[in-house]
């Protein structure tokens, strides 16, 4: 049987794979069966943050367990607010919008 580490890698890697409580199919990630992550349309991974910090606490093995190892694979993290207002399009308001620059380009000036 997989880790978490392993689901979340799969998550980030679009494929499927499933521990005992945490599962993807690719597109999106649960724990249990709260969905916790998803990917857009444009192939973004989408990590909803059911943590304190998130200000939505679930449970100590979705915050720790699932979330925590989830985060390094999601180019965004929404607050669960944030999710239960705009859905799947959580991750276009005006301060979690796209990042311009490269990061791997240096900056002039």
């Amino acid at each position: 049987m997989a880790t978490n580490r392993q689901v979340a890698e799969a998550w980030g890697s679009s494929n499927r794979k499933s521990a005992s409580n945490m599962q993807t199919d690719g597109r999106k990630l649960w724990s249990y069966d709260l969905m916790i992550g998803y990917t857009t349309k444009s192939g973004k991974k989408v990590l909803i943050d059911y943590t304190s910090g998130g200000g939505r606490f679930i449970s100590m093995t979705t915050s720790s367990k699932h979330i925590s190892p989830s985060r390094i694979y999601a180019d965004f993290t929404v607050s669960a607010d944030d999710y239960d207002t705009h859905g799947e399009e959580a991750h276009n308001p005006p301060l979690m919008d796209e990042p311009t620059l490269d990061p791997h380009e240096p900056i002039k000036g």
